[in-house]
């Protein structure tokens, strides 16, 4: 009967160590290198989703701060209506006859104040083009219009009346009669002395400068 000498290798299981450290490192430099391409994806499809909304999102926002300097595209004017009339009148009643005694002049000069302005607050974003490459931004804007009814200064309406011997002074109901009729008056002068073009002036103006001082040239056109 052969008998083998050889004596059994005996591995003890702190020789295993190494090895096994080498083969879990490997292993978590695989998963640290898999979470790197996960998060990678990750960033690029949100930053793809961000970028594809940025242009809206910033016109957006465009739109919102021109809404609110609707109050700078504005402008104010002070006009006098000069307010003429003669007429005949007898014991309150009025006559075509011009009979002596009967007839009056009446001159009224009535100041009023008119606010014209670019209605800001209409813009949406259909209105604005933002080149974002070239820092350059095109507005339309609607025209300018009068913002609302002229305010009469009443404390310095000035009324001057020459009355025969048959009618009276001009009375506070009458005179403030005549200065609604001036409202149509004041804002005809108004738009004639330019108000309107001052309101587009300084509505051009103020949003240039604001756009510029974010970096962007602006051209702003208006409405036909």
């Amino acid at each position: 009967m052969a008998i083998d000498n050889r004596s059994s290798r005996h591995i003890t299981p702190w020789r295993l160590v190494p090895s096994l450290l080498s083969l879990w490192k490997k292993r978590v430099v695989l998963i640290f290198l898999a979470v790197l391409l996960l998060a990678g994806g990750a960033s690029l499809g949100i930053y793809s989703w961000l970028s594809g909304s940025t242009f809206t999102e910033e016109r957006g926002s465009f739109v919102e701060r021109i809404q609110e300097m609707s109050s700078l595209a504005t402008a104010q004017g002070f006009v006098k209506a000069v307010i003429e009339q003669e007429d005949n009148q007898l014991f309150g009643k009025e006559i075509n006859a011009d009979l002596p005694g009967t007839e009056r002049k009446l001159l009224m000069v009535v100041p009023g104040t008119v606010l014209a302005g670019v209605d800001l607050q209409g813009i949406d974003e259909r209105d604005i083009v933002v080149n974002e490459e070239k820092k350059e931004i095109q507005l339309t804007l609607p025209r300018a219009e009068i913002l609302q009814e002229p305010s009469i200064d009443t404390d310095n309406i000035k009324t001057f009346s020459v009355e025969g011997i048959f009618r009276n002074d001009v009375d506070w109901n009458e005179g403030f009669a005549l200065a609604e009729v001036a409202k149509d008056q004041i804002s005809q002068e108004a738009v004639e002395q330019g108000i309107l073009q001052a309101a587009e002036k300084n509505a051009e103006k103020s949003l240039k400068g604001f756009f510029e001082q974010l970096g962007y040239s602006v051209t702003i056109n208006f409405q036909n």
